[in-house]
Order: C-alpha cells, then structure tokens, then sequence
C-alpha cells in the first residue's frame, strides 16, 4: 500500500517538467489537477506563461485535461478561458474521476501513455497509482492558500512522507526529501 504514495516522476513546478524526456518515454496524454498545481487557490485564469506552455506541450504532441476535485466555478471558468476539456469533483484519489476524464481523450490511450500532475499525494499521486498510470508530484504553489480539506489531508501527507522516510529511504531522498522540506 505504501508504494502508492511514490510518484513516478517529481518536479518543482509545471514548468520544471522535462516534457521532451516524458514524449521519448511515450507519454502523449497529461491529466493535470488545477489547485496549487498550474494556479494557486487564490488565482482564477491561467497566466500568460501557462498559456505558453500549453502551446508548447500540445505543439509536441501531447493531449492535456484538466482534473480537479472542487466543483467550483472557477474550474469551469479557468477550463474555458484554458481551452481545456476538464473533469470536475473527480474524487480523487477515487478512480471514477481519472477514468472519467481518460474517456474525454481525443483518443484511446494506453495506461503507460498517460500521466497525472498534481500537488498532493493523497489526491494526486495515490489515485494516479490507483489507475495504474504514471504520476508527477509537483510542488504547491502556495501552500497559505489552501483550503481546510487540503490542510487537513496534508497531515496525512506527512504520516505517508515519514513511512516512506523509513521504508524507503533511497527513494525518499531522491524523490520526496524536498517536497517533504516545505
């Protein structure tokens, strides 16, 4: 159960992500979460340097969907002004919603050709690996701006972390020492 918590890939932010060594590694589509992974919670549209690497990721050939657990408004509002398909109160780490959103794919893809993004690991990484698809841990962006739900699973977070710490330690200090660290 414990190696559900370790992501396949880790990076600072989405703009730290290799995205050419992820095309070679035959990824073609990227599920992304939006809170505290492409904006903060306190932000609502995508900054002109999302936009930017939007075009350069989708110019290499990869198709990219939003997954969001919030049902907000703000989700539909950044998807539109994104143009971005998206899948709302996805429930993650629930694997209703990642397949969900895995359907809305221009095409089938299979299981060693997608990734999920996002800034929790028990959200993001755990459902990724629920699914069996690969996972990118990136860094939240602001972690003041979280919400209750979100503080409170970041407490479980760092039981996870410290359990890794210790059963893991290798992949702990290549992986998640600095995640750990903020």
């Amino acid at each position: 159960m414990l190696k559900k918590f370790i992501p396949t890939y880790v990076a600072k932010s989405v703009f730290d992500l290799n995205f050419e060594e992820l095309y070679k590694n035959n990824i073609r589509l990227i599920l992304t979460d939006l809170d505290n992974t492409l904006i903060s919670y306190n932000d609502t549209l995508p900054t002109n340097e999302l936009f930017e690497l939007k075009k350069k990721i989708e110019d290499m050939g990869f198709e990219f969907i939003l997954v969001s657990n919030s049902r907000k408004g703000r989700v539909d509002k950044f998807s539109k002004e994104f143009n971005i398909r998206c899948q709302k109160f996805s429930k993650k780490p629930l694997k209703f919603g990642i397949k969900k959103a895995i359907k809305m794919a221009n095409k089938n893809y299979d299981k060693d050709q997608i990734l999920l993004m996002g800034d929790q690991l028990m959200t993001d990484i755990l459902g990724a690996n629920r699914c069996k698809i690969k996972s990118c841990l990136i860094y939240p962006i602001d972690k003041s701006s979280e919400h209750k739900g979100t503080r409170f699973n970041r407490k479980f977070e760092q039981f996870f972390l410290n359990r890794l710490k210790k059963r893991y330690p290798k992949i702990y200090e290549e992986k998640l020492k600095e995640f750990d660290l903020l």
